[in-house]
């Protein structure tokens, strides 16, 4: 994360309770583990704002914090959001500061109140912090600023690769490729079935032994496996990983029916879940909103994400289950199983058979309207009780907060990213930036 830290004051008021905040802001920031980029000497004019922002370019900063030291004039901050207002900003005051039993005043409360104005009218998207350098939730959201801001970076200079197209005549899963590019940042990059059948095909067999290893060493294998289907499925996988390093890909989403789980007879379930724990987000059914979501929600978090079905709900428990796919680190060792799929007219191959373990996580869906995208965001609590569905299919439970019903009515595609952890106000906080609605499921009251 790197963060330009524009300085902004006037002359007659940068005085030494000013320095001191100011310089209390960059070292929380900095002891965060936030690299900045400060600008050179306080800014004071059009000018210092025009140097500092060609700096702040020049040295490729994430986002930019416009720290009001004191009262400013607006032709300072206005120049700064002229030259960079296409980043991510965030405009930090800091309200009057007890002093020996007295409240002092840098005029940092009043340039916020006057310039929030100014966005306002502006229609420009900046986030608003208020708060002093030494008040741990102050400094706990600009460090979000700073983590969400790198991850809106991250999504702009992405790229995705694509194997077939969307799957099952799934209409969700369509996009308009540019849209995506100009609105969110995905470079969708297409790769051809038969690419990847032909390169697994005629791997040399080192390569696909080192992989099976790899396997054998991430889940136990059921013994009705074949070894044919084993060295098939790790043959796809090296492909695929190849494939992720030649076009430097971040993700890679791969149209599994009919042409892998029928006329190659080789499910991609194990590549693409083996893929997600080498650090590749991964998923199928050639669902490209659903992988642009597991990949923000990689970003955000720098974890592995993983995907499912919704499959159905009972009360306010919804079951997550993709055919086989499960990325191995979502369930504890003892628990891993690599099994024969399913018997099924349409799928050859192995898939994973197991649930995911519990905890609390954040579930997400892009969707694309006529020129715009929204989030649908959900948070809740993977059951440790989960199930397989249908005895077999890997998934997870996972109680809603909010209601169930709303959920359903809200619904905008079956595929949904799933992963870890709270992250839904860092999720919101990338809707600000960007300009795409977040539509969060309320918390149970």
């Amino acid at each position: 994360m790197k963060i330009g830290f524009a300085v902004l004051t006037h002359d007659d008021y940068y005085d030494a309770l000013a320095q001191q905040l100011t310089h209390q802001a960059i070292q929380t920031l900095t002891d965060a583990g936030i690299e900045l980029v400060v600008s050179d000497s306080p800014l004071t004019s059009q000018h210092d704002a025009v140097q500092s922002s060609v700096s702040f370019l020049g040295q490729d900063v994430d986002g930019v914090i416009l720290f009001l030291s004191s009262w400013m004039e607006c032709p300072v901050p206005m120049t700064l959001i002229q030259e960079l207002g296409h980043l991510p900003l965030m405009m930090w005051g800091v309200p009057m500061v007890m002093i020996d039993g007295i409240r002092q005043s840098t005029g940092s409360y009043v340039s916020f109140a006057m310039f929030q104005g100014v966005l306002d009218r502006l229609d420009q998207r900046c986030i608003r912090l208020l708060g002093a350098p030494d008040d741990p939730e102050t400094v706990r959201q600009a460090v979000l600023f700073c983590r969400v801001s790198a991850a809106a970076k991250k999504m702009k200079r992405s790229r995705i690769g694509l194997v077939g197209y969307s799957a099952m005549s799934i209409y969700p899963g369509t996009f308009d490729h540019l849209l995506l590019r100009r609105k969110i940042g995905p470079e969708i990059v297409h790769i051809d079935s038969y690419s990847v059948i032909r390169r697994a095909e005629n791997l040399d067999e080192q390569s696909v032994e080192n992989q099976i290893n790899w396997l054998r060493s991430r889940s136990r294998i059921d013994d009705r496996v074949p070894d044919s289907a084993i060295s098939r499925a790790a043959a796809v996988t090296v492909a695929l990983q190849q494939l992720t390093q030649e076009l430097d890909l971040d993700g890679i989403n791969v149209k599994c029916q009919p042409e892998f789980s029928k006329e190659f007879g080789s499910v991609a379930c194990v590549p693409v879940s083996s893929l997600a724990d080498m650090g590749v987000v991964s998923s199928c059914e050639g669902d490209i909103p659903c992988s642009v979501s597991m990949l923000l929600l990689h970003f955000l978090s720098g974890q592995t994400t993983s995907y499912g079905d919704s499959i159905n709900h009972v009360d306010n428990v919804l079951t997550l289950s993709a055919c086989g796919f499960m990325p191995y680190s979502f369930a504890d060792e003892k628990d891993r199983l690599i099994c024969p799929f399913m018997p099924h007219p349409g799928f050859k191959g192995i898939q994973n058979s197991f649930v995911a373990r519990s905890g609390k996580m954040t579930i997400l869906r892009i969707t694309e309207g006529v020129g715009s995208y929204k989030l649908l965001l959900m948070t809740g609590k993977a059951r440790t009780d989960s199930q397989l569905r249908q005895g077999i299919m890997p998934s997870v439970d996972v109680d809603i907060d909010g209601s169930m019903l709303e959920v359903v009515k809200r619904y905008n595609g079956q595929h949904y990213a799933f992963g870890y952890g709270d992250w839904s106000e860092a999720i919101n906080m990338y809707g600000q930036i960007t300009g795409i609605e977040v539509e969060q499921m309320a918390e149970k009251q």
